[in-house]
């Protein structure tokens, strides 16, 4: 099979898949790429930047800020990258009105949509990053010291609400009923973590592609109306093996349903999560969510 190299793929091609608009087969080839090439991994993460930029100062087309909105913003990290766009795109905005002709000139200067700002922005936030993971993990050495041994990374609460269940057995094959036992809460890790935000009116072709880091992964299901007190949720492949299931799990929050997938459940491949609720005596369904694990 004939390996394409970063150059291959157009800017365009680039921006269409951001905006998750290639077709299967495209998205399929421009993802394999994605995966061995790291100059067109920097080619992304660049266009993930002047796209936020482009959304910010209103140059984007009425159906390309309708696939921003659904498909580009599933992520809290393009969340929080949108949002110093739009911080950026304010002050340089506020600046522009200025007419002191040396202030202009100092403010085109540092415009952040040029390439070169761009780079040095992502450096000091990979510094950022390295800085406080060291600062954690010397912290977190000087407690464990000062203890005289290593304390535990978590103190799990019991609590009725959520039952876990992992099921790894294939449909349709007869098999005991699963043990339910009252379990802890499911608990944030230390450490390394995984997130995704995931929406139930993306497509599994559209649906974002995750890259495991840590022993689990931690969802944040956007909530379609109306909301229930509590969901039932399962965690399938897209042949329809579960793989993960929490029953009666109750949300502080009236607009997401936020918890944990062990890593060693979702290894590689396609999965969906079935959401239903409950509406009075009857069961119904809350909608379908895809994630793609690489």
């Amino acid at each position: 099979m004939i390996e394409r190299n970063s150059q291959s793929f157009s800017d365009a091609t680039v921006r269409r898949f951001l905006l998750g608009d290639l077709g299967v087969t495209k998205q399929a080839d421009f993802e394999r790429s994605l995966v061995t090439d790291d100059d067109l991994e920097e080619r992304v993460r660049l266009a993930e930047l002047e796209l936020a930029d482009d959304y910010a100062a209103n140059r984007l087309s009425l159906e390309e800020s309708r696939l921003f909105l659904e498909r580009f913003m599933v992520t809290t990290a393009r969340k929080h990258q949108f949002d110093v766009s739009q911080a950026l795109q304010h002050a340089v905005s506020a600046s522009r009105s200025v007419r002191d002709p040396l202030i202009q000139r100092i403010v085109n200067a540092l415009d952040f949509r040029r390439y070169a700002w761009q780079y040095a922005f992502a450096i000091l936030i990979v510094f950022l990053l390295v800085g406080t993971a060291i600062f954690v993990r010397k912290e977190r050495s000087h407690r464990e010291a000062s203890s005289g041994s290593k304390s535990p990374r978590y103190e799990p609460r019991p609590t009725a609400t959520q039952t876990p269940r992992m099921m790894n057995h294939p449909p349709n094959v007869s098999a005991p009923p699963p043990h339910r036992e009252t379990a802890p809460s499911l608990p944030l890790h230390d450490g390394l973590t995984t997130s995704v935000v995931l929406n139930s009116r993306t497509s599994l072709d559209s649906s974002p592609l995750i890259s495991l880091n840590g022993d689990h992964l931690t969802v944040e299901l956007m909530l379609d109306q109306p909301v229930a007190d509590s969901y039932d949720l399962s965690v399938l492949t897209v042949s329809g093996e579960i793989v993960f299931a929490v029953e009666d799990l109750s949300h502080p929050d009236k607009e997401a349903l936020l918890f944990d997938v062990p890593a060693s459940a979702v290894k590689a491949g396609d999965f969906q999560i079935e959401l239903s609720r409950t509406n009075g005596e009857v069961k119904e369904s809350a909608g379908t969510y895809y994630f793609r694990v690489r």
